[in-house]
């Protein structure tokens, strides 16, 4: 059973992780983007392309879905929910994933 500051903080980091990946959808595009299929973000749609690449914001949003979905994962683990641990694990591991591939792609410089 959760207390009401564990449940508080429970709502504040799925806020935390739910806002960033509504907006970006960073798992299911890197996802769709492995199987071969190309979408592209709601926040693409509304403000372009180069929002997601050129802009300092996007990677503020990916920490706090980062911290959000750590932050969860401690909850879960600290109240003995093993399969939601483990699925937030997984969901962790593979967001760092993305953005460690993000931060690669987007320090390289192109080939002229």
């Amino acid at each position: 059973m959760m207390t009401k500051i564990q449940k508080i903080w429970m709502w504040i980091f799925i806020a935390m992780f739910a806002v960033p990946e509504i907006l970006f959808l960073s798992i299911p595009l890197s996802l769709a983007n492995i199987l071969g299929y190309n979408f592209s973000a709601p926040v693409a749609i509304i403000f372009g392309d180069q929002f997601l690449s050129n802009n300092a914001i996007f990677f503020i949003f990916a920490l706090a879905e980062l911290v959000g979905a750590g932050g969860l994962l401690i909850l879960f683990v600290r109240t003995k929910k093993i399969a939601v641990s483990i699925f937030l694990a997984i969901i962790l591991i593979w967001l760092l994933f993305i953005f460690y591939i993000a931060g690669v792609y987007s320090t390289m410089s192109p080939v002229i």
